[in-house]
C-alpha cells in the first residue's frame, strides 16, 4: 500500500482541541517522558498526566490507532507567549549560550509567528522494532518499513506514526500562521525526517537535554517544497490532513474499506 492509503487504513491525525483528547496527549507524555525514559519525575504527576509550564501557550496533536482509538503518538507546538512576545522558548532556555544567532537571524524570524516543536513521542506499545524502545520518537537506525504480515494489526506502525505527527505540525502551524519552527531533536528522528525531505538547519552543537539532541530551526513552507520534490507521497498525506477534520475522517473510512 502507498503511504496515504496505509496511514488512513490504520491511523488518524487529530488536533487535541477537546479535554478528552488533551488528556490522552498528556497521558502519552507521562508514559514516555516519565515512566519509559525517566526524563520527568512520575511522582510529580499523580494523575498520570505529564504537564509543564509551556502547556498554557501550546497546542497539541495526536496520531491514534483507528480501529481501537488508542493514542499512538503525540506532539505539541509551543507558541509565543501572548502576554510577552519576548518570553523565551524552551530551546532558548536550555541551549541559549550555544545558539548561533547569526543563523537564526538569516531565517528572518518573527517571534509572533515562531513556535517550537516539543514533546514529540510515540507511545511505548507501538515501538516494536529493535532499538525503537530507546528513543522518544520511536525510530531506530533501521528505517526500513516493516511488512504488514510481520506484525499484528493493532501495532502496524512503520514510520507512519512519526510521519503523521510531523504532518499534524503542518496542520497546526497553518491554522495559526506559524512561519518558523524551533526544535531540539534527537539524531534518529533527524535522520528519518531527512529521508522524507525534511531538513532542519542546526543552530548550535549537540547538547545533553533528555539525551543527545541538537537545536534546530526550519521554515515549514520551505520544508513543504523539499518534501514535494523528494517524497510526494508524504506531501499528499500532509495536504490531506490540512483539510477539514471531517473530510479527513471520511477519506480514512473510504481508504479502510478500499
Amino acid at each position: 500500500m502507498d503511504l496515504l492509503t496505509s496511514f488512513y487504513r490504520y491511523l488518524e491525525g487529530l488536533e487535541a482541541t477537546t479535554e478528552p483528547l488533551r488528556e490522552r496527549a498528556h497521558r502519552v507524555r507521562y508514559e514516555v517522558y516519565c515512566m519509559e525514559r525517566g526524563f520527568e519525575d512520575p511522582g510529580a504527576f499523580p494523575d498520570g498526566l505529564e504537564r509543564d509550564a509551556y502547556d498554557s501557550r501550546s497546542v497539541q496533536a495526536l496520531v491514534q490507532h483507528r480501529s481501537s482509538g488508542y493514542p499512538a503518538g503525540v506532539v505539541r507546538l509551543v507558541q509565543p507567549d501572548p502576554d510577552d512576545i519576548d518570553a523565551p522558548f524552551p530551546v532558548e532556555l536550555q541551549c541559549g549560550p550555544v545558539l548561533d544567532r547569526r543563523v537564526i537571524d538569516r531565517f528572518g524570524v518573527d517571534r509572533a509567528h515562531l513556535a517550537e516543536v516539543s514533546r514529540f513521542a510515540v507511545a511505548r506499545g507501538f515501538k516494536r522494532r529493535p532499538g525503537e524502545s530507546g528513543t522518544v520518537a520511536g525510530v531506530s537506525g533501521d528505517l526500513e518499513y516493516v511488512s504488514e504480515q510481520q506484525i499484528e494489526d493493532a501495532r502496524r506502525i512503520f514510520p507512519h506514526i512519526s510521519l503523521g505527527l510531523i504532518a499534524m505540525l503542518f496542520v497546526m502551524s497553518r491554522r495559526r500562521g506559524i512561519t518558523h519552527w524551533y526544535a531540539v531533536m534527537e539524531p534518529s528522528l533527524s535522520r528519518l525526517l531527512t529521508r522524507f525531505g525534511i531538513n532542519f538547519t542546526p543552530i548550535g552543537p549537540m547538547v545533553d537535554y533528555h539525551g543527545r539532541r541538537q537545536p534546530m530551526i526550519a521554515r515549514p513552507d520551505q520544508l513543504l517544497e523539499s518534501i514535494q520534490h523528494k517524497r510526494p507521497d508524504f506531501r499528499a498525506l500532509i495536504d490531506s490532513l490540512t483539510g477539514d477534520q471531517s473530510d479527513v475522517r471520511a477519506q480514512g473510512s473510504r481508504s479502510a474499506v478500499g
